[in-house]
């Protein structure tokens, strides 16, 4: 177990190869190795993650749980490890706005971040979402996908089918920049 009482993600993992469902077990993680957790699902289908990712844009501070690239694609994840309580769909909502503001600004800047290593796509399509514990009453807010973790690699399938591909931002690069043409 953590030191917080909880339970670890190898513990979850053992657990899980016990037969244990991951419904059950993921109520037990914490917040961050919740969104450990999320990283994970993501980096075993091949993509190249970010946790914790800080920037700034137009004078304000903005933190992304994870990101998550596969060319031409950026999932960009806020985890919501929010149990049952009165008014959790108007929070979720509003969360989804805040996160859609996030995932704009974020798009804007995506090329000044080399280690995202983006710089030559020419295009990203930058996907907002929500990774929940349980499944909730909306599955979309304003653009926003609100996906259960137990259904993140469903939707990781769907994703690469192109069903998801909402909000497209093109990439500048420099040769682009000074009349190259597309990067």
């Amino acid at each position: 177990m953590a030191d917080s009482g909880r339970i670890s993600l190898e513990d979850l993992k053992t657990k899980m190869k016990g037969g244990a469902g991951i419904e059950e077990l993921t109520k037990e993680l914490d917040w961050k190795d919740f969104e450990g957790l999320v990283a994970e699902v993501f980096s075993a289908n091949g993509f190249r993650t970010f946790r914790n990712f800080r920037f700034s844009s137009k004078k304000r501070r903005y933190e992304v749980d994870v990101i998550a690239l596969e060319r031409p694609r950026a999932v960009v994840v806020d985890c919501k490890h929010w149990g049952i309580r009165v008014g959790k769909n108007s929070a979720l909502r509003a969360a989804a706005l805040a996160h859609l503001n996030r995932t704009v600004e974020l798009s804007g800047k995506l090329q000044e971040f080399p280690a995202m290593n983006v710089q030559d796509w020419g295009e990203v399509t930058a996907i907002p979402m929500l990774v929940t514990l349980y499944q909730e009453r909306i599955s979309e807010n304003a653009g926003v996908l609100v996906v259960p973790l137990f259904k993140l690699n469903t939707f990781v399938d769907e994703l690469r089918n192109g069903f998801f591909e909402s909000l497209k931002v093109k990439v500048m690069t420099m040769y682009s920049w000074y009349g190259g043409g597309q990067g």
